[in-house]
């Protein structure tokens, strides 16, 4: 058997090796490669975390940050570099490495330093933790956006550092405020944890005061396991304690650990530090014996030497003079874990943590709507960046995603909790549009060869889209009387798209793979006089046809051609049209008939004064964050007037101007004929901040007549479930609603927020196209803050007010609030669920097909004989309830595919059910799956592996569970089922099977060659 003993070490050894994890940790315990400190069962064991918190943007840009420049020489490269120098010297010391976006960009410039920076990772000194591109905000962002970020970074990470840095926390210290949904996808991520920072005051007052600073997560109402451990630091953010800041920039003094120095004052140290512990222990049960303590903050450790020499000398310092505490550096892995063995009961958290207030009267809910532009520009990025990668994946062309990259990673820096936000700089948010307007151009320069490649054809178009068409210019449209309009739909059902394009006026012709389409011309809401662009001018007409039944993951092509000028004439005046009427009194819509359903209905807008911050002493003033109305009632906007009126082919639109001294206000209400929803397209611009003296916050409200909801609202979370709200009330903790009784009652809306009349039986829906602030403050009353201009900065340190310029004025922002009504329950279970057209409609908005044009010099009649006008990569539509969430390239030419379930499991008697999907193999026409493996949600991580990994399980108060979800691999032809709001993720070895046109093309080479051949021989 001696053998046997001189073999065991050398397996160990090897398995080492393979797995990167490290051998051994003597005298500590190991969580996968991170090696942890021994603790001691004897005292309180404080986990100091290192770290250093670097904003993808905020004060600076992104470059700026990176490189040190510009107003403060804070380098997150000179950082990220100090502090693998400072842990080389010591193998005692940890770090956490946070965001992928500034790493990634270090990587790629030192690459001197890689060898070091992946040692000590390998070697459990520094822990990749979170792994987005950014640290993404939670109320702003849609889950799609946040998955991919997510997806995208962590890919990166195991590229550049292997498989021991692949995190397992999320650390999400810094949004102000955190969604449930964030909570379900880190679940469905494999996380084990999610820490943060900002809490409510009273309700983190609560908390400290029952001990619940540790708790349990579900984030889901429909998917059992999501249950993930949170954590709320105990400092009162996530710096270290006052008096304890080494870093260049801080002015604490150092430790002075020589007895024979004048100045010595360790020991001095040492008790005030445990004077701020023994304040932490009484947030925790009396068993608690661990102490999470965040030692770092904004763009920290520059020179990492000084915090770290500090910290050794503070912790030899208690091991000396100390009896209680027991000083470790450590890591949110090595914490997590010594939480799990201690075994601790746990409260469980349903709900999330909106409104974020860090004081009295201090309610962040303004940013829910800062910045409206770049807020709808970002959800325009995401669904060109769909569609753009399910076009290339479907390519057998273009299977590399090089031209991708940087549209990924520009939307993964707008996720950022100072990006998508609105809390950023001007020139930091002109910095973003920049970024994503150059990527965008980028994703979209192939995308007429690949159109063409499905099409059969070899003729090129230079196709892109219109980023401007919102107003009212496109230079295609504008300056060709022929053009070619290519729809893509990036769903996996066909749906029917109206097409609203600049154009110059005069009659037109459309053809399409269906025939000749009818067409509207309608004047445009507005003259866009303001906007001064070189060699562009916006124009007053615009096309409006109908690409109708677009197939899923398919084009249609229409050949537009201008044949000769016609008058535009519009009524001025209306009362009543086939959906909706107007009262002539006031101006305003006064009911609303759809689906057979009437509803009562006005809509106005109103803003709230800003209060300055000083009317009352309280020094907290509306901001770029913070929402703080000087009066809770708002000024209503009067002098509302009809300008036109249009009852065409397609649409019915009434147009409404509101004469006032305080904004443009403008909007037109639209029905497109036989959809299910009211458009409310609307421009609030240049904002006046010289009248009445105060900002201005405008909203859009609608009062519902005879609708009684019972103060209770719903608004969606992250554009997924729906979390009920209740006036004046939270659900875990008490507050005062006297203080800012509308602020306080504000939630950030996504995708839509919805009331209900159960005795009625009716729920009326608003859909949004971007992030905007919500609440319903009366009976049937609903409202959404659409745009935001203030004179005060909200201290909270952007140091800037939000008074946003453009073309030498105040800047105008424009968008779409749909509106839906129905039953709540249907007494026919046949028919669709009001629920669930909502959501339908939603996933429709979020994932618009996407319309690229191009001028061409062919006639309809030539253009259909050099190329197909149709085509579909499907060999089916799925069904409605399921959404092809992601397809796009991997690795190694592989693809990567998320399939959800859009329904909750109480939306709908039929599609709430679970859906099943019989052969995934043959799902595409020209692809055959020949493996798949199923992965946890980033994919960074399979099935097999988070089963052979494990995950914790926890004790709840009066209840144990394990939060593992050990799904095991499956075969391409087996059937796939999901549950209400489940997501499944696969990649996808396949074969491409030839468009006909690439195998005429190979059928040419391959002759060719054998001509060669021949010839040769």
């Amino acid at each position: 058997m001696v053998h046997n003993v001189l073999i065991l070490p050398v397996i160990v050894f090897l398995i080492a090796t393979v797995t990167g994890v490290p051998a051994g940790n003597a005298g500590g315990y190991n969580v996968g490669c991170v090696k942890c400190h021994a603790l001691d069962k004897n005292k309180i064991n404080i986990h100091l975390i290192p770290h250093s918190h670097d904003d993808v943007g905020w004060v600076k840009t992104v470059d700026e940050y990176f490189y040190g420049v510009n107003s403060g020489q804070v380098s997150v490269s000179l950082i990220i570099t100090s502090v693998v120098e400072a842990l080389k010297r010591n193998p005692n010391r940890r770090f956490i490495q946070v965001e992928t976006a500034f790493f990634h960009k270090w990587w790629e410039e030192n690459e001197d330093l890689r060898e070091d920076f992946k040692y000590l990772v390998d070697n459990g000194q520094i822990e990749m933790v979170n792994g987005a591109w950014s640290m993404n905000d939670e109320a702003c962002v849609n889950y799609q956006s946040t998955i991919d970020q997510f997806t995208w970074g962590l890919r990166k990470i195991e590229e550049m550092v292997g498989k021991c840095g692949r995190p397992r926390v999320g650390w999400q210290i810094d949004p102000f405020g955190h969604s449930r949904e964030q909570a379900s996808i880190l679940s469905q991520m494999g996380f084990d944890a999610m820490l943060f920072a900002r809490m409510d005051h009273d309700d983190k007052d609560k908390r400290i005061q029952n001990g619940d600073l540790n708790f349990l997560w579900k984030g889901s109402a429909n998917i059992d396991d999501s249950i993930i451990f949170g954590s709320c630091f105990p400092n009162s953010l996530y710096n270290e304690p006052d008096w304890f800041c080494w870093d260049i920039n801080c002015g604490d003094d150092q430790i002075v650990d020589n007895p024979h120095s004048p100045i010595y004052n360790l020991e001095e140290k040492v008790k005030k530090f445990a004077t701020v512990l023994q304040n932490f222990s009484t947030y925790y049960p009396e068993e608690n014996k661990n102490i999470l303590v965040t030692m770092g903050g904004d763009f920290q450790y520059q020179a990492a030497g000084y915090n770290f020499g500090n910290m050794d000398k503070l912790i030899k310092g208690f091991q000396t003079f100390d009896t209680e505490f027991n000083l470790i550096y450590s890591t949110p892995s090595c914490y997590i874990k010594a939480v799990n063995d201690a075994r601790p009961n746990l409260s469980l958290k349903t709900d999330d943590f909106f409104p974020y207030s860090d004081r009295n009267n201090a309610f962040w809910a303004g940013y829910f709507t800062s910045r409206p532009t770049i807020k709808r520009f970002e959800r325009t990025g995401h669904n060109i960046l769909q569609a753009t990668k399910q076009m290339y994946a479907l390519s057998s062309s273009f299977s590399d995603d090089g031209k991708l990259t940087e549209l990924k990673e520009a939307m993964g820096v707008l996720q950022h909790h100072d990006a998508i936000t609105g809390t950023e700089q001007q020139h930091v948010t002109s910095d973003y549009v920049r970024m994503l307007t150059k990527a965008i151009k980028e994703s979209e320069e192939p995308l007429g060869e690949i159109i063409s490649e499905f099409l059969e054809s070899d003729v090129k178009m230079d196709l892109s889209s219109c980023l401007l068409s919102n107003m009212s210019i496109c230079s295609t449209s504008q300056n060709n009387d022929k053009f070619v309009v290519a729809v893509y739909n990036p769903l996996a059902w066909k749906t029917t798209h109206y097409i609203r394009l600049p154009v110059k006026g005069g009659s037109y012709q459309i053809n399409g793979p269906d025939g000749t389409e009818v067409y509207d011309l309608i004047e445009t809401l507005f003259s866009f006089n303001y906007v001064k662009i070189k060699n562009e001018k916006p124009s007053s007409i615009e096309l409006v046809f109908a690409a109708r039944d677009i197939p899923p993951f398919g084009f249609k092509i229409y050949h537009i051609q201008r044949t000769k000028k016609v008058k535009i004439t519009n009524k001025t005046r209306v009362s009543k049209v086939t959906s909706f009427e107007m009262d002539l009194v006031t101006n305003l819509i006064k009911s609303v008939t759809l689906n057979g359903v009437s509803i009562n209905v006005s809509q106005n807008f109103h803003f709230y004064q800003s209060n300055d911050g000083y009317s009352d002493a309280s020094e907290v003033a509306s901001g770029a964050y913070i929402f703080r109305p000087l009066r809770d009632e708002p000024l209503v906007l009067e002098n509302a007037t009809i300008i036109k009126q249009f009852s065409g082919k397609l649409i019915e639109e009434v147009h409404q101007k509101w004469k006032n001294e305080y904004a443009d206000v403008y909007q037109s209400i639209r029905w497109y004929k036989n959809e299910n929803y009211l458009e409310f397209d609307w421009i609030v611009g240049n904002i006046d901040l010289d009248k009445v003296g105060f900002g201005k916050e405008f909203i859009s409200r609608f009062n519902i007549d005879n609708f009684d909801n019972k103060d209770t609202f719903y608004t969606d979370s992250n554009g997924r479930e729906l979390i009920e709200r209740v006036k004046n009330n939270r659900p875990t903790y008490s507050y005062n609603s006297s203080q800012e009784p509308v602020a306080s009652n504000y939630y950030p809306v996504t995708s839509r927020i919805v009331i209900k009349d159960e005795k009625k039986n009716l729920e009326v829906a608003i859909l949004t196209d971007r992030s905007q602030g919500g609440t319903s403050l009366d009976k049937g009353q609903l409202e959404l803050m659409v745009h935001r201009r203030l004179v005060f900065d909200d201290n909270r340190g952007v140091a800037e007010s939000l008074d946003e310029y453009e073309f030498d004025g105040g800047l105008y922002a424009r968008g779409s609030h749909y509106l839906v009504f129905g039953p709540i329950k249907n007494t026919d279970k046949d028919k669709q669920s009001t629920a669930a057209k909502e959501r339908i409609l939603a996933q429709k908005k979020l994932l618009q097909p996407w319309v690229g044009l191009a001028p061409t010099n062919f006639t309809f009649e030539q253009l259909k004989h050099k190329m197909k006008l149709s085509y579909g990569a499907l060999t089916a539509e799925l069904p409605e309830n399921v959404n092809i969430l992601t397809f796009e390239p991997w690795v190694n030419g592989s693809y990567l595919l998320r399939l959800e379930h859009i329904m909750e499991k109480d939306d709908d008697n039929v599609l709430s059910m679970p859906a099943k999907i019989s052969n995934l193999k043959d799902i595409f026409k020209n692809i055959t799956v020949t493996e798949m493996t199923e992965t946890t949600l980033a994919a960074h991580l399979t099935r097999t592996e988070l089963s052979e990994r494990g995950k914790y399980s926890w004790i709840m108060i009066n209840n144990s569970f394990s939060t593992t979800n050990a799904r095991t691999v499956i075969n391409a032809d087996e059937q796939i089922t999901l549950n209400p709001m489940e997501i499944r993720t696969f990649i996808l070895k396949t074969e491409k099977k030839s468009n006909s046109a690439n195998g005429r093309n190979s059928c040419f080479i391959s002759f060719g060659i054998l001509f060669l051949v021949l010839y040769l021989f």
